[in-house]
């Protein structure tokens, strides 16, 4: 065999299993030459009995498969442990290449889809090589010419093609393109979505006037596109959990009655006994069940079956049952943890004017001074989350001098301070009262997963960046944002709009405070 076919036949090998050792990849060849291949024709008459002392079945079949169709974009890509970072890089310009007419492109080309690393910048594979994450330059710069690769398959992949080759890309190479929380290794959803949104964001640029190329929303039979709701279940691990063992429902119930019984003799004081949390521990089952329940229980006949649920400690018992996360800790904790890394961030790049004016009024790093740049960030108002309120105010007075909305609120009263007083409101009413700052946010962000509530969308940016970034709730589908109607550009009636697994803005400031921390660090 030619030195020359050799060297393809290696990077065939390369580029459909990146995976192989190169101990292996040097055995097959070896074996191939034995058994008589001597040019890239010979290759078509190799079967999987051939290889597979070397390589698995399944690996045997997808080599098979790439030497029939001898796909000229496919071999001429390698990954960057087999490169010198002495590649040349290219700029990619508006006028993309467009996908040969006469090239026969599999329906499946994403899944063997290989990022061409020869066109990469040197300073990105260097990057890559040694696990760190490139520079916001070098990534764009990746995208580019990872986008012009795939449209020369198909001028405007579908989010779909788009997703199987970016998940691919962080599963190989985590560390540099994943979207992971500060500690650089709790990724966030699947951790593919910031790359995938840039992908996408570029497609739609490179096609914005090649009408051809644009995808239709499929529809149903009655013409309305298909959609589906946010799973009630969304980040919990004990949503609906099975009858504890020796217990009956009867058993339960006549815990509830107790503590029911208290409260009409004690009211909230019966719970400094220390018989009622455990109690509420034990009949967890029977909470979830009145919860879940179809049609959904209101919020007075739950607060009427359990009144010890909405006291703060039992809100927190209850979202640690139901999630597994112990969430006053987690946020008392992250205001020392993040809080630095997120003011600096915003000094160094201010977003917008209302970034500035509340980074003028130097309050330091607290979590309301956060949770303000936050807001400002994502030009959420205040009074989406948090509502202002007299520091003498009662249940009562709050209800009738604030319009309480149906979606949940934190009622500061009076000035912040460290054992600052709050309520929370449901549904226009007072559910729950408490001191400290960080533990009125923590029962209030317990309200959407206790009570299977969704983010109001005034507050849904900041709402997700919590979720996300500090309590740690990531799951790679569903959402807790409502889906809105919005009006279409295109038509001008009213539309639903799509709502991402994982919020684009969200996304996007979490990639960059964790780029600004590995250099700030």
């Amino acid at each position: 065999m030619s030195d020359d076919a050799c060297a393809w036949i290696r990077e065939i090998i390369q580029a459909t299993l990146p995976s192989l050792p190169e101990e292996k990849i040097k055995l097959l060849v070896e074996k191939l030459t034995l058994q008589g291949v001597e040019s890239r024709e010979d290759l078509k008459y190799v079967r999987e009995e051939d290889m597979v002392d070397f390589i698995r079945p399944i690996q045997c079949r997808k080599l098979l498969d790439s030497w029939k169709s001898q796909d000229p974009v496919s071999s001429a890509v390698t990954p960057p442990r087999q490169l010198s970072t002495s590649s040349s890089g290219s700029s990619s310009s508006m006028s993309s290449p467009q996908p040969s007419p006469h090239l026969h492109i599999k329906k499946n080309w994403p899944e063997t889809f290989q990022v061409n690393w020869n066109k990469m910048p040197p300073e990105l594979l260097s990057t890559v090589m040694s696990g760190k994450r490139p520079s916001p330059s070098d990534r764009r710069q990746f995208v580019r010419v990872l986008v012009d690769e795939m449209r020369k398959y198909e001028a405007n992949p579908t989010r779909a093609q788009c997703l199987i080759i970016t998940r691919n890309v962080i599963r190989q190479y985590p560390q540099s393109f994943a979207d992971t929380l500060h500690d650089g290794k709790t990724m966030i959803g699947g951790g593919y979505e910031s790359l995938l949104s840039q992908v996408k964001v570029r497609i739609e640029n490179l096609n914005r006037h090649n009408t051809l190329a644009r995808h239709r929303a499929s529809k149903n039979a009655t013409g309305a596109v298909t959609a589906r709701g946010p799973a009630d279940s969304y980040g919990c691990t004990r949503w609906q959990p099975e009858l504890p063992p020796e217990e009956t429902e009867d058993s339960l119930e006549g815990l509830r009655q107790k503590m029911t019984n208290i409260f009409k003799h004690e009211g909230l004081a019966g719970a400094e006994r220390g018989e009622i949390h455990k109690l509420m521990e034990q009949t967890y089952y029977l909470q979830r069940k009145l919860i879940n329940a179809t049609p959904a229980a209101s919020l007075e006949d739950i607060k009427s079956q359990w009144p010890y649920l909405f006291l703060p400690r039992s809100m927190c018992a209850h979202f640690e049952l139901l999630t597994d996360i112990q969430i006053l800790r987690i946020m008392e904790a992250f205001p020392e943890d993040q809080g630095r890394i997120i003011t600096e961030y915003f000094k160094a790049h201010p977003s917008n004017n209302e970034v500035k004016k509340v980074l003028s009024l130097e309050n330091g790093i607290t979590f309301p001074n956060i949770l303000d740049l936050l807001m400002a960030h994502f030009k959420e108002t205040k009074d989406a989350l948090i509502l202002e309120a007299d520091v003498s105010a009662t249940a009562a007075t709050v209800k009738t001098s604030l319009t309480l909305p149906d979606s949940p609120r934190l009622i500061i009263l009076g000035p912040v301070i460290s054992d600052q007083r709050w309520m929370v409101s449901i549904e226009g009413q007072v559910v729950c009262e408490g001191a400290s700052f960080v533990l009125g946010l923590a029962v209030l962000f317990t309200c959407y997963y206790n009570f299977n509530l969704q983010y109001q969308d005034q507050a849904s940016c900041t709402l997700e960046f919590i979720q996300r970034s500090c309590v740690g709730i990531n799951p790679e589908r569903g959402t807790k944002a409502r889906q809105r109607k919005v009006t279409s550009k295109k038509s001008g009636r009213m539309v639903q709009k799509k709502v991402a697994s994982l919020n684009p803005h969200v996304c996007t400031l979490i990639r960059k405070l964790m780029d600004f921390e590995w250099d700030f660090v």
